[in-house]
């Protein structure tokens, strides 16, 4: 049987079942408001981005001129291409300490293995000869002499460029034709040409298109001098020059891509016939193109 409540008892459970509700309604009304809070803040965060957005673009419209301009590309171009060649530099440094670590401990070894065999070797002569002192100082001679290090192979400031360049950039024939004078010491029967040539020489008929063999910036067109009307391009340290030309299709600024037509061949400044003149230089260091580019 259920018990029957007495009045004090059914007001008590008429309160309880009121405070009940109360607290589900605010309980929920807190949970809607949060939810309308936090909507309220994404429309905020959508809006400020937005807005973001219409700022840059009306930023770009208004330097629309010095954005494309070929200085402003040229910077971008340059800090490209300083990125690449100090991760290629600091890569080529990792695999270089590797290797070198690699050499010093095939070298530390193969001497262990020398020092072993002649301490056997000078072992069994004392136990057969221990008074002959000849053949012991004989074999302290051979073991210094296959101690000795080889450094005749280190690598000269030249072949390191070279394998800087080969590494980290890309280079063209900047015309088909004949080599007709390689780089470094000449002699020749005209006194008008040098005897250190700090380039290659390449005949080939005048017109000839000349390519540009990187890209780069054209940082100088002159005819002056005894290059007589040539060309320099810049990429980075990088310069790659074209001499003795007849006419130039590129000006001083513009960005030039790499097989780009830059001139024609021709025999101008200090020339003895139709041919170009190419450099590569590292900074101011002359490199032997022939050694980079199959020519």
């Amino acid at each position: 049987m259920e018990r029957i409540l007495n009045d004090n008892e059914k007001i008590r459970k008429a309160e309880e079942i009121y405070y009940r509700r109360n607290n589900q309604n605010i309980s929920m009304n807190s949970k809607q408001v949060e939810k309308k809070r936090g909507s309220f803040k994404d429309k905020i965060w959508f809006n400020l981005v937005i807005m973001f957005d219409i700022a840059i673009i009306i930023f770009c419209i208004q330097n629309k001129d010095f954005i494309f301009t070929t200085e402003f590309l040229g910077t971008i171009e340059k800090y490209n291409s300083e990125l690449s060649s100090k991760v290629v530099d600091f890569l080529s440094g990792i695999l270089n300490e590797k290797s070198e670590e690699n050499n010093m401990n095939i070298l530390n070894n193969d001497n262990k293995a020398n020092i072993e065999d002649n301490s056997i070797t000078n072992n069994e002569i004392d136990s057969n000869q221990p008074n002959d002192q000849s053949i012991q100082e004989n074999n302290i001679g051979q073991n210094t002499s296959e101690i000795i290090i080889d450094n005749s192979s280190s690598m000269s400031e030249m072949d390191m460029d070279i394998e800087n360049l080969k590494a980290a950039y890309s280079f063209v024939k900047p015309i088909n034709g004949i080599v007709s004078s390689g780089f470094g010491a000449r002699e020749s029967e005209y006194q008008n040409v040098k005897g250190y040539h700090t380039g290659v020489d390449i005949a080939a008929e005048k017109g000839t298109i000349i390519k540009a063999s990187m890209q780069g910036i054209v940082e100088l067109v002159s005819s002056e001098g005894d290059y007589g009307n040539h060309v320099k391009i810049r990429c980075n340290n990088i310069i790659t020059l074209y001499a003795h030309c007849s006419k130039i299709y590129v000006e001083e600024g513009q960005i030039v891509a790499q097989n780009q037509d830059i001139a024609t061949v021709g025999s101008t400044g200090n020339s003895t016939g139709p041919h170009l003149h190419f450099e590569i230089r590292v900074e101011d260091r002359f490199v032997d193109p022939a050694r980079i580019i199959n020519l």
